[in-house]
């Protein structure tokens, strides 16, 4: 998403601040301490898994491999871990016990107390999940940077290897069989290091994917939580 359309987005945020009847209504019957006015939004509600953001691009769920590798992507780009989260709920949590407050006015509460307490803005909101993003760009660089590494050592080498006995053959036809064995199990190696990387490289693709779509999914809910 452009820096462009996150400003779009917080330009709208920012002059949509008219109240809402809804809101009117709920802010009459629970009278709030005065604060900076923040819009009306809904709390937080995760993503669900069932998605078929979560499917991969042949449309069958993701391996148990793949999973394993976007929860330890999913660990380093969690809103839920991020301080942000942490302060909204600070204030939110509290307000579960009041059953005649909808969802709508316990956020927008929390968010009015954590911003008059602790200076939480809509601002530091949206740009946590630009945060995420970068986290997230971060995570796919170290990959491909390891992946290089991992292909210089697995891959070429044994290609290197694959020339070396190739032109031994040529040269030594009295060790033709020892070779042709030697050569057999240097490309068994090699295909299997291939099909070992295409695997982490496809499985690493798929879950910076189903990521992205949950960190734009979500940031675009809390786009519209925020929303007044």
């Amino acid at each position: 998403m452009s820096n462009k359309f996150i400003d779009g987005i917080k330009h709208v945020i920012i002059e949509d601040d008219d109240p809402k009847p809804e809101a009117q209504k709920q802010a009459q019957a629970h009278p709030q301490p005065h604060t900076d006015a923040a819009p009306a939004v809904s709390a937080p509600v995760a993503a669900s898994t069932d998605s078929s953001a979560y499917q991969t691009m042949s449309g069958q769920p993701m391996s148990e491999e793949t999973e394993h590798v976007y929860q330890r992507i999913l660990a380093k780009t969690n809103f839920a871990a991020t301080q942000v989260s942490a302060t909204i709920h600070k204030y939110l949590d509290p307000l579960s016990a009041i059953p005649s407050l909808d969802e709508r006015t316990k956020f927008k509460t929390a968010v009015i107390q954590a911003k008059a307490q602790e200076g939480l803005s809509q601002e530091k909101i949206l740009a946590t999940f630009d945060g995420l993003k970068v986290a997230l760009q971060n995570e796919q660089e170290s990959f491909a940077n390891s992946a290089a590494a991992t292909k210089q050592r697995e891959i070429d080498d044994r290609q290197k290897k694959v020339q070396d006995v190739t032109d031994a053959i040529a040269q030594k036809q009295k060790e033709i069989a020892q070779l042709q064995q030697r050569l057999s199990d240097v490309t068994t190696e090699l295909v299997g290091a291939q099909g070992k990387i295409q695997r982490a490289e496809s499985q690493f693709a798929i879950a910076v994917q189903r990521r992205a779509l949950e960190i734009d999914q979500e940031k675009a809910k809390y786009v519209s939580l925020l929303q007044g």
